[in-house]
């Protein structure tokens, strides 16, 4: 009886990946686990210094603490012993950048404070070059910030 079972749970397990390589399988999951990082990778105080401080949200998430290495969050690259900060949906919401940052036309700085909507959409970053906007002219070095839509909220302008 139990041969029986085991054979057909096989059979319509396999049945189900007819014509299915399992290249093709583990390259559809890579591509289900990239388009929505944060279910695949849960956050987790490894990442974080050893004795730094490490806040927590109610239901258990990383919300923030000083990073023991440089990490990549959300195509973001931010620096080792710097406080990061995360939304509760597991995204980025800040840190300090290690490089330049490119998000639309928009070039954040290296070394510099970066933040995030809890979409993933950029809220604020210090200039890494003048630009204009909307007809207005951002200056180099300055902190810009934008609405969530992405549309320009402020800026400084130049001297």
């Amino acid at each position: 009886m139990h041969k029986i079972i085991k054979k057909n749970f096989y059979d319509r397990a396999v049945g189900c990946l007819n014509g299915w390589s399992m290249k093709s399988v583990i390259v559809l999951l890579g591509i289900l686990c990239i388009a929505d990082v944060g279910t695949c990778l849960r956050l987790d105080s490894s990442i974080c210094s050893p004795g730094s401080e490490i806040a927590y949200y109610a239901k258990g998430q990383l919300k923030s603490c000083t990073l023991e290495n440089d990490q990549e969050f959300n195509g973001v690259r931010c620096k080792q012993a710097a406080l990061t900060e995360f939304h509760e949906n597991g995204k980025l919401k800040s840190c300090t950048t290690r490089k330049y940052f490119q998000s639309g036309a928009i070039t954040c700085n290296q070394f510099s404070q970066v933040s995030f909507y809890a979409t993933g959409r950029l809220y604020s970053c210090d200039l890494a070059n003048q630009i204009t906007i909307a007809g207005k002219i951002c200056a180099q070095l300055k902190p810009i910030f934008l609405f969530e839509n992405g549309k320009l909220k402020s800026c400084s302008m130049p001297d």
